[in-house]
């Protein structure tokens, strides 16, 4: 009876420890695969799935449009950027204190030369100077008397300086109340527009007091500031012209080079003079002056294909003859109603044309040549 349950005693050990061994098998087998996975198996996979995206992108190759362009010889263009600006500009100021009595030419008209702008009340001066002609011509007859008198031997030497004298006194009170009176009429300096008027009828103006501003806008100037580095092209004489914000373009004759840099920038001033006999164009307007420069190896390209890279450099993508992309940058030499001139790349390109948005610098493109004609050139 007691070998009977050592023996299943024994047999109940053995169904264990083969439990056992069997429950810790698959333990150390799951551990060694989730061991394997995380240090080996993602990197695999990673791998795995990159291999099979670089084979699919290049697998699929993009295709572009492209022109062969050749470099042309072109004149350079100094561009600058700037302002346009009246070639005058002053504050008309009384000469003479009274209230303004007239204001005959409204504000924004145009003026010429002498035209009266405020008249101020001549109070007592017009009384003033009929009484200063009274006496001058009192003294002028008093003189003429003595020095007929003086020439006969009738009266003294020093009785007819005493009668010059008084005469030439009488000539300055009359010269004197000939400018007050004519100060009370504030003139145009010169032709122009009668831009801003700071006065009305019945307002008194003193000895310095501005009836308003006269502006001379032909011809008009456009005013920029060159860099130090460009100026030594620059000349009086040349021809420019300049391209202001509301689209127009106007030519003109560079007018002042300043011989001197601005301190705080190091850039120099310069002026280009272009007509503008109908005031059509104001003053402070937006521009930007082109002036002919060295000569220089350049590409005409259509605006469309410009593009900027990740740090906003301004270029152009082309195709090497590995077929890969890649982008140029260029310098805006002359902008014309046939495209854009651009210099800093090769004599001989190939341009992308279409698709140029969508491609990225060293992959690989199927370049499709397209008509010279067809680039939009």
């Amino acid at each position: 009876m007691f070998e009977r349950q050592r023996h299943s005693i024994e047999q109940a050990a053995g169904k264990l420890n083969r439990s056992q061994l069997i429950a810790i098998g698959i333990a150390v087998v799951i551990a060694v695969w989730f061991v394997s996975g995380l240090f080996g198996g993602s990197n695999g996979a990673t791998d795995e799935m990159t291999a099979a995206e670089r084979d699919a992108a290049n697998a699929t190759v993009p295709q572009v449009r492209v022109v062969t362009s050749t470099a042309a010889t072109r004149q350079g263009m100094v561009t600058i950027r700037g302002r346009t600006a009246a070639k005058r500009a002053v504050e008309v100021r009384a000469e003479t204190q009274g209230t303004v009595s007239e204001l005959p030419v409204e504000k924004g008209a145009p003026v010429k030369a002498g035209d009266v702008l405020c008249g101020i009340n001549l109070d007592a001066r017009d009384a003033q100077l009929a009484e200063a002609k009274a006496l001058a011509r009192q003294r002028q007859l008093e003189y003429d008397a003595s020095r007929q008198l003086a020439a006969k031997g009738y009266r003294a030497p020093t009785a007819a300086a005493a009668s010059r004298a008084a005469h030439d006194a009488a000539q300055a009170r009359l010269k004197q109340m000939e400018i007050a009176v004519s100060q009370t009429r504030l003139v145009a300096p010169f032709d122009g527009i009668f831009d801003d008027r700071r006065v009305e009828i019945g307002d008194y103006l003193r000895i310095g007091d501005v009836c308003g501003l006269v502006v001379e806008l032909d011809p008009l100037l456009v005013v920029g500031q060159v860099a130090e580095d460009r100026v030594s092209v620059l000349r009086i004489g040349l021809p420019g012209r300049a391209r202001l914000i509301t689209g127009e373009t106007v030519e003109g004759t560079v007018s002042f080079v300043a011989k001197t840099a601005d301190p705080a920038t190091r850039t120099f001033r310069v002026e280009l003079e272009v007509p503008n006999p109908d005031y059509r164009m104001r003053a402070g307007i937006t521009a930007e002056i082109m002036v002919p420069g060295d000569e220089i190896q350049a590409h005409r390209i259509p605006s469309s294909v410009i593009a900027l890279d990740d740090q906003g450099v301004v270029g152009v993508r082309t195709v090497d003859e590995e077929s890969r992309v890649r982008f140029n940058a260029v310098q805006l030499v002359d902008d014309t109603p046939d495209g854009l001139w651009v210099a800093g790349l090769p004599p001989t390109i190939k341009l992308i044309t279409v698709g140029q948005d969508y491609v990225i610098e060293g992959q690989k493109v199927e370049a499709m040549p397209v008509p010279l004609l067809g680039a939009g050139l």
